[in-house]
């Protein structure tokens, strides 16, 4: 084999070989079955209702929530209210309302810092 061919055949080797580590990072990342198996929506005439996750220690309640779904946040002066999750708007008289293991939340969702032994939901109510 010539120098040039053996050249070419060196360089497809290493170009299949960073192809094949690249696609299995890109899997890895993409599928990553724990978090998607993490996130359990309900819908009511066929538009979302509520959605529930496991919190993570050290979190607060609202980058999890970004972590999950498409969020639309308003602020104010007593921090940020979540006004639409994946789309899905809390216009009167129902609004997303915050709840850790089945207890209405005490404090807005920037300032609950989630623990991994907690289930985080919102419901539109």
């Amino acid at each position: 084999m010539s120098r040039t061919a053996q050249r070419l055949a060196a360089m497809i080797a290493a170009l299949i070989v960073v192809l094949g580590v690249a696609g299995g990072i890109a899997f890895a990342v993409l599928h990553h079955p724990a978090a998607a198996s993490d996130v359990t929506t309900t819908t009511s005439h066929h538009e979302l209702a509520s959605i529930s996750y496991h919190g993570e220690n050290g979190v607060n309640a609202l980058v999890l929530l970004k972590k999950h779904a498409q969020v639309t946040t308003k602020h104010y002066s007593f921090g940020d209210m979540v006004i639409s999750i994946d789309g899905v708007a809390g216009n009167g008289p129902k609004y997303w309302t915050l709840y850790v293991n089945g207890k209405m939340a005490t404090v807005g969702a920037s300032d609950l810092i989630t623990t991994n032994k907690e289930t985080i939901t919102w419901k539109l109510q």
